[in-house]
């Protein structure tokens, strides 16, 4: 029975990888990662992770090496607006059969589960402050007008005068 039809898409089988070591493998998985967010962003429920990239068999473990890519949403940390981007993340792990809960991944017999490291991986490049376009305007810190769509009649402050 194959890992997607168990409903555990990102469960790599190795068993066949890991009786020669430097044996090397393709996967490329696209499946749905759930509460995938930090503060202000986040990849939206149901929309998929792709991982594309290889495991290769090493003395003691595996090595996993690609690339991973979603779309992302978030709020615009100038205007509160929705920011939207593409998510990519590369990933270089080495998996053990017993690493350190804290640092590494693991193994799971003669299998292998990327979604800990591909979720990981996520995470750590969502952008903290999300800006819905590089220049964005932001709101009026005077009267709070989104000054992306509409001029205020303010006075911009100076800061050198605080």
């Amino acid at each position: 029975m194959s890992s997607q039809a168990r409903g555990r898409p990102w469960l790599v089988p190795v068993a066949a990888l890991r009786r020669r070591s430097g044996s090397v493998a393709d996967v490329q998985v696209t499946a749905v990662i759930p509460e995938l967010a930090v503060t202000d962003a986040w990849v939206p429920d149901g929309v998929p992770v792709s991982f594309v990239g290889t495991v290769e068999s090493a003395i003691g473990g595996m090595t996993v090496n690609g690339v991973v890519r979603s779309a992302y949403e978030g709020m615009c940390r100038r205007c509160l607006e929705t920011a939207a981007g593409d998510l990519v993340a590369t990933i270089s792990e080495v998996c053990t059969e017993s690493p350190d809960p804290d640092l590494g991944y693991g193994l799971d017999g003669d299998f292998l589960d990327l979604e800990p490291m591909v979720h990981d991986a996520c995470i750590l490049e969502l952008p903290l402050a999300p800006l819905c376009q590089e220049d964005c305007q932001g709101l009026c810190p005077e009267c709070g007008v989104n000054r992306n769509h509409e001029t205020c009649s303010c006075a911009a402050p100076d800061p050198r005068t605080d």
